[in-house]
Formats: C-alpha cells, sequence, structure tokens
C-alpha cells in the first residue's frame, strides 16, 4: 500500500518533518526519530506515480526480525540530482580555489619571514664586523660567510678597502715618527730641542717637581766657526754634548736632561738633587771644560753657565726669563758659572700663595672672553669664544694666568677657582643672547674631584639650554699624565650634554687611537704642526691624517692662532674646520 502524506494549512515547508518511531533488536526497544527535509526537494503538482516508468523506481524492503513489514519504492529525480551533483562541484571547486590561495599566502609568508630573518641575521653579522673593524682600528680578520652572495661582496669589497686605508695609515704614521723627530730634536746632536725643554717644565708643573733649571751656552763657538770652518765647529758641539751628558752620569744625576735650543745656546734640567750637589756638578763640569778647550786650543771661556731653582709658580716664560737674567749676570761678572739660592725665591712663593687665597675667597676677579674660533680664517662666523679670567694682586699687578692656576693647584683651590668661573659664565648665558659656545679651561684637580663632579652634574643636568653652550677645555699635555680621569669627565659631560675640547695637541702627546677613545668634540692642534706649511711635506702629511681622523670621529679640528694667511689657506683647504685666534 502506498501511503501520502498530506500537509495541513500550518505547514512550514522549511522546517523539517520529524517521524517519531520504535526499533526492536535483542530484546531491546530503542526510541528513534528521523528527519524528512522538504526544502531540499521541489514540489511536483499533479503527481501521478502510475505514470512513471517502473523500470526507473527502486525498491527497499522494510523486516522486523525475519519478517517482512512493508517496503519502500522512490524515484531518484536525476534532473535534480544533477543540479546538486553541479552545485556540489561549484562549491568544491571554489573552496579549492580559496584553499589554494590561502596556501600560497601561506607559503608566502613562512618565504617572507623565513627570508627575512635570514637577511636581518647577515646584517647583524655585517654590523657587528663594522664595529669590530671599528674598535680594534681596521683589522683585517675575514668575517665568515654569511651565505648573501650580495652581503659576501659586500664584506669582500670591505676588505679591499681597509687593506688600502691601511696602507695610507702606515705611510701617515712613519712620516709623522718622522715628522715627530724633526719637530722635538736637534739634528746634529740628537738632543731634545726646546720644544721638549718646555714639555718637561710642564711635566714639573703638573707634578710640583723639584730641581734646578741651567742656561749654557758655548761662548766661543762663533768665533771658533769663523776660524775654523763649520766641520770642525759641529765636532766641537758633539763633544760639548757628550761632556756634559757624561758628568751626569758621573754625578748619579738620573733624571737630568740636556737641550740643546739653538746655536750656541743649551739647557739644562736637573731634577731632585740638592745645591751643594748641583754646585759640585758645575765645578767639575768647569775642569772638563778647559780641557776641551786645550784640545780645540781655544783662547777664550768655551762657555757660561748658570742654575736657578725650578719655580713652580713660575710659567715657562717666567723661568726662562730668569735663566737668562741669571746667565747674564754670570757672565758679566767673568766667573765661569753661577747657583742661584733657593731662600731667595722662598719669601716669593708665600706672599703668592696668600695672595690667591685672599682672591679666591673674595670672589675678586672679572671675566672676559677671547680666542675667537672663526668657522673660516677670516671672519665670517665665530664658533667659539674661549673665557679668560682677569685676576690682579693688591698692587694692582695683572696675575699671569698659568701662575694663578699652579698656585691654585698647590694650595688646593682649583676646584674653588673653576666652580667661580663656570658660575660667572652660567650667568653670561643665561644674560645675553649668544650664537656660538664658550669654552672653560679647567684644572685637572677638578676632574679628579668628586664632588665637583657631583655639583656640575646637578648645576647643568636639568637646563639643556644652556649646557649646549658649554664647552669643557684642557691642554693635551695636563690630560696626558691622568688619560682615565679625563675619559670618565668626557662621558659625563656628555651625559648632561655639554662638549670638551682638548687643546694644543701634540702628536708626542697622544697617538690617533688614543685620540678616538676619547670621543672629542673639538681639537686644537699645536701651532707648530700649522706654521710654515707650504713647503713642508711631512706636516702636510699630518695635517691630512687628522683631518681623516676629525672626519671620521665627529670631531672638529681647529688651528691655534694660524696669523700667515698662505698658512691659513692651505690648513683650510686641507679641510681644518676652524681657527683660533686673538
Amino acid at each position: 500500500n502506498y501511503y501520502k502524506l498530506s500537509n495541513s494549512i500550518n505547514f512550514n515547508s522549511k522546517e523539517p518533518l520529524s517521524l517519531k518511531f520504535f526499533l526492536y533488536k535483542d530484546d531491546k526497544t530503542l526510541n528513534a526519530i528521523s528527519k524528512l527535509h522538504f526544502f531540499y526537494e521541489k514540489a511536483r503538482e499533479g503527481f501521478d506515480l502510475k505514470s512513471i516508468d517502473e523500470n526507473l523506481i527502486s525498491s527497499s524492503n522494510i523486516y522486523f526480525f525475519d519478517r517482512k513489514l512493508g517496503r519502500i519504492d522512490y524515484l531518484l529525480d536525476e534532473s535534480v540530482l544533477e543540479k546538486k551533483l553541479l552545485k556540489l562541484y561549484d562549491d568544491y571547486l571554489l573552496y579549492s580555489i580559496i584553499a589554494i590561495f590561502l596556501m600560497i599566502i601561506i607559503i608566502y609568508l613562512i618565504y617572507y619571514y623565513f627570508s627575512k630573518s635570514v637577511t636581518l641575521k647577515n646584517v647583524i653579522m655585517f654590523k657587528e664586523y663594522l664595529k669590530e673593524v671599528l674598535d680594534t682600528n681596521m683589522s683585517n680578520k675575514p668575517m665568515e660567510k654569511s651565505g648573501d652572495a650580495n652581503i659576501d661582496e659586500s664584506i669582500d669589497l670591505l676588505s679591499k678597502i681597509l687593506k688600502k686605508y691601511s696602507a695610507v695609515l702606515s705611510e701617515l704614521n712613519i712620516n709623522k715618527d718622522i715628522l715627530e723627530r724633526k719637530v722635538f730634536t736637534d739634528d746634529l746632536t740628537g738632543l731634545p730641542n726646546q720644544k721638549v725643554f718646555e714639555l718637561d717644565l710642564k711635566n714639573m708643573f703638573i707634578l710640583a717637581s723639584s730641581g734646578y733649571i741651567g742656561l749654557i751656552k758655548l761662548d766661543c763657538l762663533g768665533s771658533f766657526t769663523k776660524d775654523n770652518g763649520s766641520a770642525l765647529a759641529n765636532h766641537l758641539i758633539e763633544e760639548f754634548s757628550n761632556t756634559v751628558q757624561n758628568k751626569f752620569s758621573e754625578h748619579g744625576f738620573s733624571k737630568s736632561t740636556f737641550y740643546r735650543f739653538f746655536g750656541s745656546e743649551f739647557a739644562i734640567i736637573i731634577k731632585d738633587e740638592s745645591e751643594d750637589k748641583v754646585k759640585d756638578y758645575c765645578t767639575d763640569l768647569e775642569d772638563e771644560f778647559n780641557e776641551v778647550k786645550e784640545r780645540y786650543e781655544i783662547k777664550d771661556k768655551l762657555a757660561y753657565y748658570s742654575f736657578i731653582p725650578f719655580d713652580k709658580y713660575g710659567t715657562i716664560n717666567s723661568i726662562l726669563q730668569s735663566m737668562t737674567e741669571s746667565y747674564n749676570k754670570v757672565k758679566d761678572s767673568g766667573e765661569t758659572f753661577n747657583i742661584v739660592n733657593s731662600s731667595e725665591v722662598l719669601d716669593k712663593f708665600l706672599f703668592l700663595e696668600q695672595t690667591v687665597r685672599d682672591i679666591i675667597s673674595n670672589n675678586s676677579f672679572k671675566i672676559t672672553f677671547g680666542l675667537d674660533t672663526k668657522s673660516n680664517g677670516f671672519g665670517e662666523k665665530t664658533i667659539m669664544r674661549e673665557v679668560i679670567p682677569i685676576i690682579y694682586d693688591e698692587n694692582q699687578e695683572r696675575f699671569q694666568i698659568g701662575t694663578f692656576i699652579s698656585i691654585c693647584e698647590k694650595i688646593d683651590k682649583a676646584v674653588d677657582f673653576d666652580k667661580l668661573v663656570i658660575q660667572r659664565v652660567v650667568q653670561y648665558i643665561k644674560s645675553n643672547e649668544i650664537s656660538h659656545v664658550v669654552a672653560i679651561n679647567l684644572s685637572l684637580f677638578s676632574l679628579r674631584d668628586k664632588e665637583f663632579i657631583n655639583w656640575l652634574h646637578s648645576l647643568l643636568i636639568l637646563d639643556k639650554e644652556i649646557t649646549k653652550y658649554l664647552v669643557f677645555s684642557l691642554t693635551s699635555y695636563n690630560v696626558s699624565t691622568n688619560i682615565d680621569v679625563f675619559k670618565n669627565f668626557v662621558s659625563e659631560v656628555h651625559r648632561f650634554g655639554a662638549k670638551v675640547i682638548l687643546k694644543r695637541y701634540s702628536s708626542n702627546d697622544f697617538s690617533l687611537d688614543e685620540l678616538k677613545s676619547f670621543k672629542l668634540d673639538y681639537l686644537r692642534i699645536n701651532k707648530d704642526y700649522t706654521t710654515n706649511v707650504s713647503n713642508d711635506r711631512d706636516k702636510k702629511h699630518f695635517l691630512r691624517s687628522i683631518v681623516n681622523f676629525g672626519q671620521a670621529n665627529n670631531t672638529l679640528i681647529l688651528g691655534d692662532n694660524i696669523k700667515d694667511l698662505n698658512d691659513l689657506e692651505i690648513c683650510f683647504a686641507m679641510g681644518i674646520d676652524g681657527n683660533s685666534s686673538y
């Protein structure tokens, strides 16, 4: 029998028809529910089962255990089935395209991030290699292959550049050594010259050394050369030099140096020896000179010489002046030598010390500005001015600043004086509109003082508008006596925004490698390197190397009071950034 299910008026064809029935098996009865979904089918009006070809009808029997309960006949509508298959095919094709597209995106992202990771790794390797090259001064240590052809090729090119640069640097260093020998030694005797003498005096000022300074002149040299020629005169000079130095050894003067200034003029520094020992040396030397005089058949005196106690509160110029005055007294007296008694300077020292204490205690000094640094040699733009303290004693005589600072350091007042100067400069900057930086000279004593560093930090750290105008200045020679302290100071100064200049730089103080570690903002080179440059190949080599250093390390290279226009033009053409002049 066939049963027809007819829908009621309230039947919603989009809702499934639920059929509840029982299943019985193995003595168990189970409730079951099945659902028919009509919204998948399209209803046919006037459907007549008899009109359907029986061959198209499929049947399935329904059994309860072995007993046949009934049969279900069903008809497959191929047109509907075809549409469903087409729909499934379309859906499958769409989903396949989406899946392929997503797979391509995933593969691309994996490749992109992998490539980026590899590239980043290679870039980091290259960066580390460059840092190592810079830190080890152009090391030729090879870098391991990165696997990236472009990176490896770049490394090979860099290695070739480094080799060429190293060759040029070696040549510059050789020429620098030649220049140092030429600048600091006498060609004939090999003795250190006046420049070295002045450097050694600076060292004595810094270390508060004691000793005697002597001036000795080979007085007969002019007439001897005229009578016997330059060849024999040179031989006399060499024997004279050897005689003086041999006597150092005989008297146990281990801290003594002989210098040749020029021509017949020589100087001696004897450190840490008593007046009596110096007198014995002078007497012995006089006897030796008499023997030399006889060998060369010289009728007049061979030499005059005099010694003065080292003036720890003096300056190089004042010492040179005292040496000359003492020498002239000896020569006028007809004696061969003279030694100035140390008691003659003791009262002077005590008076100066008390005067300096009073000046600092009363803050009784002024400041002005000088040594203007211009970006070119012809006054178009001022980029720096240096603070110059104006100091007078109780007699209204102006103190030499070098003498004043030297006394401050000896009596532990250098830090107090530096603080007073800085405070005045800060007030000046706040009260005036300026377009240049201001250089303040500091004592090395202040750099070593932790309390001073803390005071400076608290004064400037919160005021960037002030600190950007401040440049702290120290001489190259002073820094060479305490490099680590200077490095720490530069680091601290940069931390609160100020800058540092190293002035009067000489290659005798530091190598370029040492300068690099200082991280300087400005470097003012010694005037010896910028004087009479046009015909001096060695000086040109030095200037090229120092300009290259400045460009590589973001350091402005300045000349020191270059006066000759020809020298100035050459220096600026070679890349000097500025010139400081009064």
